[in-house]
């Protein structure tokens, strides 16, 4: 038998290999009842059938490379186009509708922010810098359950060995998950980055799957406008019971006798505040009850106390270059405590925020323009994934009070607290493009005198 060429081979090897021939996707399949499986590489592929091509030009004629990317069948080969709308739609057609509406696939939180600022209506599926920014970083089924994504350089995810054509399941959090979700989301998990440590899921043994589930990841259906929309994402409360009881008591994780009548007697070690105002003690509730005598309602998100500094945009992007690339100022780490600017997350009074990279002219090479900028805040909700049960915010040090944490933060790029000084340039004066759209969030500077 005279040697293949190499575009002649599919090597599906090794014991993954034999995993996947022998699987329900594969050729070897016998079946529940000892039928023989009909299934082959053109069922999902398409192409032409084997022995039936002489050169690589006719091998691959009707080939679908993803087949399950939306209209790339193989059924469509032999069947109407209605019949699949890609090779996972006749097993798992829940799943396969639900995601058509995913904010996953379509991207649709993108656009709507596009067009809240621009001010008009946004044709994302005929404009090429979306097409190439913003869409190329979005996924099919196969990418995540079989394959590594096309925008971190596709192949078949390395996991001990190479996985082949094997399916999962749950997507590896290495190859599939954190391999697009990375640069973030991935960072912040691991505790990368000076001073910051593993999240304390992370340190637990556990995987994104742990917290988000198939049906939120494939969606329910709903064409959401907003990821935080999105009714069943994790709520921390899922887990865990608020930390401070309905009546105020500070027994809920203090010690009976707390706070002391001296705030110096207040140790560090119980992590969290010391619980006097000007030297009085007090209970939880003059501070964190929604009722305190604060210019700012106390009801927080729990990263604001359980978080650890976050990869933050500080820039924005500049797209000059066209549609194929764009450059941006590194992020930095930062946390960043703010009035919450969310509407879909109105539960919180306070919240963690991120500067997100947009400007004025971010989409001018697409020939948009963005005369309503102000109308949506740059610095946005955002819920970091490096929490840890003692921080800098909760911690204070003997014989002081809150002020000698988060509190008496510093003015600037390093203090916790957003500013109206983190809303102008470097010089102090003069106030950034979207100072208008953030003013409102800022935490005022006699907080928490409330004077």
């Amino acid at each position: 038998m005279p040697e293949l060429e190499a575009w002649e081979k599919v090597i599906i090897t090794g014991s993954n290999g034999d995993r996947f021939l022998e699987s329900v996707h594969g050729p070897n399949f016998e079946g529940d009842n000892g039928t023989p499986h009909v299934l082959t590489c053109q069922h999902c592929h398409g192409g032409a059938a084997d022995f039936t091509f002489e050169t690589m030009d006719e091998a691959h004629a009707g080939m679908h490379a993803d087949p399950s990317a939306p209209g790339q069948s193989g059924c469509t080969n032999c069947h109407d186009e209605s019949f699949a709308r890609s090779a996972c739609d006749q097993c798992h057609e829940e799943a396969v509708t639900n995601t058509a509406n995913s904010l996953h696939t379509t991207q649709r939180g993108y656009v709507l922010a596009i067009e809240a600022r621009s001010g008009s209506d946004f044709d994302a599926e005929n404009s090429p810098g979306f097409a190439a920014r913003c869409a190329g970083c979005h996924t099919t089924c196969g990418q995540c359950h079989i394959s590594r994504p096309n925008s971190v350089g596709g192949g078949f995810p390395r996991i001990g060995s190479y996985y082949s054509h094997r399916f999962r399941e749950s997507p590896d959090m290495n190859e599939q998950c954190t391999a697009c979700h990375g640069s973030r989301i991935g960072h912040d998990y691991k505790g990368e980055g000076e001073g910051n440590v593993p999240s304390v899921h992370r340190t637990g043994g556990m995987k994104c799957e742990d917290c988000h589930t198939k049906e939120e990841i494939h969606g329910d259906g709903t064409e959401y406008t907003h990821r935080y929309e999105v009714a069943n994402m994790p709520r921390c409360e899922d887990c865990h019971q608020p930390a401070v009881s309905t009546d105020g008591s500070c027994s809920t994780c203090h010690p009976s006798g707390f706070p002391p009548d001296n705030p110096a007697e207040v140790p560090s070690d119980l992590i969290n505040h010391a619980h006097h105002v000007d030297g009085a003690a007090s209970d939880c509730t003059h501070c964190h009850g929604g009722t305190a005598p604060t210019t700012v309602p106390a009801n927080m998100q729990c990263q604001v106390c359980h978080s650890q500094p976050y990869k933050n945009c500080t820039n924005c992007h500049n797209m000059t270059e066209g549609h194929e690339g764009y450059d941006i100022e590194p992020s930095v780490l930062q946390l960043k405590i703010a009035r919450n600017p969310s509407e879909f997350r109105e539960e919180y009074d306070v919240s963690l925020v991120r500067h997100i990279p947009v400007s004025p002219e971010t989409f001018a090479n697409w020939g948009l323009s963005l005369p309503e900028y102000t109308s949506e805040p740059t610095w946005v909700y955002t819920s970091p994934h490096n929490v840890i049960a003692s921080t800098p915010q909760t911690t204070v040090p003997d014989g002081q009070s809150c002020a000698a944490s988060c509190h008496g933060s510093p003015d600037g790029p390093d203090g916790f607290l957003l500013r109206e000084t983190d809303l102008y340039e470097a010089d102090g004066t003069t106030p950034l493009p979207d100072y208008d759209a953030n003013i409102d969030y800022v935490i005022p500077s006699d907080f928490p005198s409330g004077k």
